[in-house]
């Protein structure tokens, strides 16, 4: 379910490795709606959401779901009736303490609220000590916490104890942005530039030092042909699988084309190279959740698109899709139906030296065009039909984009490597 509606019911979808629906179990949570996994025990997963009730609107709960019995405890119920929980975030903290990060979406002035997961599943709330809009993270020093309160960043030691505060003068849209210890001394900055008429608008990874200057910053904008609207996913769009392997997204949608949406999964080196990127959508309104990079290799992306359309908001499908080590697609899952959750466009290979071949799934490839562009938007070649592979030895080596079209509707863009 959708974590920002409420209903008396979760479902829970099992899949295998290929993607194939095992099992929907439907969960007697008792007017609870979930959020997040906290962690798996055997046959026990830990739940993290809420309750509501007529006398109270948000009662914050973690329950432990056992999957063989179907039966359900609440391991703890923390009342916040003033509030609407509209999403919950899991942040590691220092000595492996767990955060949760609260979003309240009161009518006219959301606030976040950081909450202490002690041992017994207890919450302690933060907010005498601390209070952000923005971002919570381990610091730079690894000693204390960085909390961002918008474009304002203040520096707490490991008891909340309040250190210092700076300014950090990039103009950035900081809603569901990503702080993450990185390397010596670093931070590393997922967040926003959603304005076309702005410098650097796009997906933006920074690496700041202490002093908040920004000593790497790579952008990610795969259309420069339509002016999208850009936001970071639900519960943060950054996570690392290690410092040399970052896994990154983020979605788009476009006012003029309120039932046309489109996502991105990236993933990046050390030194903020895009290693390999990926866009799918195009078809419908897409939401996306989050993601994870997986052990086994690449990583999950997750989140809901309206299979009908937004405007009839009919057929909200949950999706699920693995990406290989170079952001190709594995696998995708949905609910009971067997069609695959959205088109895929994708090109390969991908590096590749002259040959650009496009895969696609959802369309006739003889009725499109694609459009290669560099990064200025500049249209370097074009031609119809995809059915064959495209011979370009005169593009020299670097990253470029493709549209792909039909007549003038955009249904795919991504990214490709010339060695």
């Amino acid at each position: 379910m959708p974590p920002y509606e409420f209903d008396s019911y979760s479902d829970l979808l099992v899949v295998t490795e290929e993607g194939n629906l095992i099992e929907k179990i439907r969960l007697d949570t008792g007017q609870a709606i979930y959020h997040r996994f906290l962690k798996t025990e055997n046959n026990d997963l830990y739940l993290i959401g809420h309750l509501k009730s007529p006398d109270c609107k948000s009662r914050l709960v973690l329950t432990k779901f056992n999957t063989i019995e179907n039966s359900i405890e609440h391991l703890s119920i923390t009342d916040l009736c003033n509030q609407e929980i509209q999403k919950i975030k899991i942040i590691s903290g220092l000595f492996n303490s767990i955060f949760l990060e609260v979003y309240d979406a009161k009518e006219g002035a959301p606030t976040k609220n950081l909450y202490l997961l002690e041992n017994d599943y207890s919450l302690t709330l933060e907010k005498d000590k601390v209070d952000f809009t923005n971002s919570f993270s381990v610091d730079f020093s690894r000693k204390g916490y960085l909390i961002s309160a918008d474009r304002l960043k203040r520096f707490y030691d490991a008891d909340f104890n309040f250190r210092k505060q700076k300014w950090f003068y990039e103009e950035v849209n900081s809603h569901n942005e990503s702080s993450i210890p990185f390397g010596k001394n670093l931070i590393l900055l997922g967040t926003v530039q959603p304005r076309s008429d702005k410098p650097n608008y796009g997906f933006q990874f920074m690496l700041l030092d202490s002093l908040l200057n920004i000593k790497k910053r790579t952008i990610i904008l795969p259309d420069h042909s339509t002016k999208a609207d850009l936001l970071s996913p639900w519960y943060g769009g950054t996570e690392l699988k290690s410092e040399n392997e970052i896994w990154t997204g983020g979605w788009f949608y476009r006012a003029v084309q309120i039932d046309s949406g489109f996502f991105f999964i990236a993933k990046l080196d050390s030194n903020l190279n895009i290693i390999c990127q990926h866009f799918y959508g195009y078809d419908s309104r897409y939401r996306m959740y989050g993601l994870r990079p997986l052990d086994t290799g690449g990583a999950i992306i997750f989140g809901t698109r309206w299979r009908l359309g937004y405007i009839t908001d009919e057929w909200l499908d949950v999706f699920a899709l693995r990406v290989g080590e170079n952001c190709e697609t594995m696998i995708t899952s949905t609910n009971e139906s067997n069609d695959p959750a959205f088109p895929i466009i994708s090109a390969y290979p991908n590096p590749g030296i002259n040959d650009l071949t496009f895969s696609i799934q959802g369309f006739d490839p003889v009725s499109l065009r694609v459009e290669l562009f560099d990064e200025s938007g500049r249209v370097l070649f074009s031609t119809k039909d995809l059915t064959n592979s495209l011979q370009v030895p005169d593009l020299p080596p670097r990253q470029y984009f493709y549209r792909i079209l039909e007549n003038q509707k955009i249904l795919g863009v991504g990214a490709w490597i010339k060695q």
